[in-house]
């Protein structure tokens, strides 16, 4: 899949990505990061929580978010080669994110909007950041760490059941997310 994006990804190098016009939400370097983010998810598991994906409980997400103009017309490009490589009449732009060092996206599920979701990301440095997530069939938290430059995070939220995701990153990342519809 990198490889049909190849033009559009080298225009998402291109992009301002410290342009703050287009900042919704910015990083908090103040902010401290969670100690042990396995065991959080456990208390969220244990209590019946039904998703903890927005700021402001006991969890948090510390990572710059863009205003979906930002990069709107490479992103939108994306969308179309999206659709036309996996068949779907709709892709929808989720999110573009940048995470410094020490930032974090905490556990969520998004069981509010379920399908396919294809993540670009790309990582300064490989194995620094990663997309954490719990298989509830070995009932055991995974952990995928990233690669150095761009790569594919392809995953599904189910219609039924959650899928419990986390974001952390010790590098510099950069992510845009897709819904496959």
């Amino acid at each position: 899949m990198i490889e049909i994006l190849k033009e559009e990804l080298d225009l998402l190098d291109k992009l301002d990505w410290d342009n703050s016009e287009y900042i919704k939400a910015k990083y908090d370097p103040e902010k401290p990061r969670t100690v042990n983010p396995d065991e959080v998810l456990d208390k969220y598991m244990r209590s019946g929580v039904v998703d903890y994906q927005y700021p402001g409980r006991d969890i948090y997400n510390n990572r710059t978010a863009y205003d979906h103009k930002f990069g709107v017309e490479v992103i939108d490009r994306i969308c179309d080669k999206l659709s036309q490589h996996t068949g779907s009449r709709l892709v929808k732009h989720r999110g573009t994110f940048y995470m410094p060092p020490g930032s974090v996206c905490g556990w969520h599920t998004n069981s509010n909007v379920p399908g396919r979701r294809v993540y670009l990301t790309w990582a300064e440095e490989e194995g620094k950041s990663c997309f954490k997530y719990y298989d509830k069939d070995t009932d055991r938290v995974i952990t995928r760490y990233d690669k150095k430059g761009w790569h594919v995070n392809d995953f599904t939220i189910p219609k039924q059941g959650k899928l419990w995701h986390y974001i952390s990153s010790d590098t510099h990342r950069k992510s845009i997310g897709f819904l496959i519809y």
